[in-house]
């Protein structure tokens, strides 16, 4: 049962392959992110081991997956027919490696992303005259919005249900409708660490 499973990620095993370094260098970005907390397969060697695994356990994961590999849109389309991708994610723009989409209902269509960007349920990223560009290590939590042209710095978290409409300093923790600061965060402190 187990080999039946590992054949429908054959072509994702290819595309992984030949999708060229910059995006395969995201893509195991993207597999360390999804795979920190997770002990049984997080310790095996092999990346195509640890991509299967996602393939076939976080429709999430594939959204991923496919927003990387577009460029290869035939076979990005034969591997989405066995695996398909979480409908309810939409992902655009340039995004970093460690990419983690913690469920489905997401749009993310920031300008922009560094490294280590995430995004909990139902969260909502986009623009009409331009989108938002964010920094390193951001956690846009649940049900949260970050609308139009604007800068969110390094660094940050975006509580649940907030309403983010203009630039967000970095190193900070913020709420709300409209969003506040509410925590400023030290460069020695955990929270950053535990939450990313």
């Amino acid at each position: 049962m187990a080999i039946l499973k590992n054949l429908k990620c054959i072509i994702a095993d290819f595309l992984f392959l030949i999708c060229g370094k910059e995006a395969k260098d995201k893509i195991l970005k993207d597999i360390y992110r999804y795979l920190k907390w997770n002990r049984k397969i997080g310790s095996r060697k092999s990346s195509i081991i640890r991509l299967n695994f996602l393939l076939l356990s976080k429709p999430e994961f594939r959204s991923v997956f496919y927003f990387r590999t577009k460029r290869h849109k035939l076979l990005t389309a034969c591997s989405g027919i066995l695996l398909p991708r979480a409908k309810s994610v939409e992902i655009s723009g340039d995004i970093d490696g460690g990419l983690f989409v913690s469920h489905y209902h997401s749009v993310i269509c920031p300008e922009k992303t560094g490294k280590n960007f995430r995004v909990g349920p139902g969260a909502a990223i986009f623009g009409d005259n331009g989108a938002p560009t964010f920094g390193d290590n951001v956690y846009v939590a649940s049900n949260s919005a970050v609308i139009g042209n604007i800068r969110i710095g390094s660094n940050v978290i975006i509580g649940a249900g907030s309403v983010v409409t203009h630039d967000l300093d970095a190193n900070a923790v913020y709420v709300g409708n409209p969003v506040r600061c509410v925590k400023k965060i030290d460069a020695d402190e955990k929270l950053l660490d535990e939450i990313m």
